[in-house]
């Protein structure tokens, strides 16, 4: 289960002070037959066309798993769309890229008519994924409109990426209940932002429900600008065996 690994390609918080200057959210997953990206967000195409060129990842074996509407989660697949029409009228190619996304958002009914650039999936609870011994499976979270969370599990092991998250349901507990590892974009700190109830939760709060579902391992996430990395530590619960990990680079999915 080593090989396999999730790198941080963004994790900013949307905001007009960081948005085009900071990468936001991307996440990309290493050790399958496919280059798997959770979310696309807003900054990160420089990063990913860096590893095209340098061939670490090929456009014609790629799968984009987008969580919500939001631009911070989705944005640069406008720039995906117009590269691959270049790449393709140059090349003389018909590559196109798999997205598998919400149909109720805007960004669903923007990317579908790019039919020349992407494959489209629709994403919803009944979906389920397989690639190699991989089982994808999803669920709906409390945020603003359609947002899914993800899970990853190949045999016992189980790694769940959150998305934003306002606060959790008893099905989003079940599904993250007992995970090897979660990656969460949990939200802003005690006593700020309390009146954007179906946003992002507080800080304290979803760390404490996240340390009581038995998960081995906190993968802190998307709380750049609008909050520290000591707010997580400082709202984590101090006797627990969940470990709370603050991510920058790259990490095993489930060790």
């Amino acid at each position: 289960m080593n090989n396999f690994k999730f790198y941080v390609l963004g994790n900013y918080s949307p905001n007009i002070r960081t948005f085009g200057k900071k990468k936001s959210t991307c996440y990309m997953l290493e050790g399958f037959s496919k280059t798997i990206f959770l979310d696309f967000g807003a900054g990160v195409f420089s990063k990913f066309i860096k590893m095209v060129k340098a061939n670490k990842i090929s456009l014609d074996n790629i799968v984009i798993i987008v969580s919500h509407n939001h631009i911070d989660h989705n944005f640069s697949l406008i720039s995906l769309a117009l590269y691959l029409l270049n790449y393709n009228i140059k090349h003389k190619k018909k590559i196109k890229v798999s997205v598998i996304l919400p149909k109720r958002s805007m960004v669903y009914s923007i990317v579908s008519r790019l039919k020349y650039a992407f494959n489209i999936s629709i994403l919803n609870e009944k979906t389920e994924l397989y690639i190699d011994n991989a089982k994808f499976t999803f669920c709906k979270t409390i945020h603003k409109g359609e947002s899914y969370a993800t899970k990853i599990e190949i045999g016992e092991e189980k790694f769940v990426y959150t998305s934003d998250l306002a606060r959790y349901s008893d099905k989003l507990k079940d599904f993250v209940y007992d995970a090897n590892s979660v990656l969460i974009d949990a939200g802003y700190p005690s006593k700020r932002f309390n009146s954007f109830r179906n946003y992002h939760g507080i800080t304290k709060d979803i760390l404490n429900e996240t340390s009581k579902l038995h998960v081995g391992k906190i993968y802190a996430s998307h709380i750049r600008f609008f909050s520290k990395y000591r707010d997580y530590i400082n709202s984590f619960p101090k006797k627990c065996k969940t470990e709370l990990v603050l991510i920058d680079k790259e990490y095993n999915i489930f060790k």
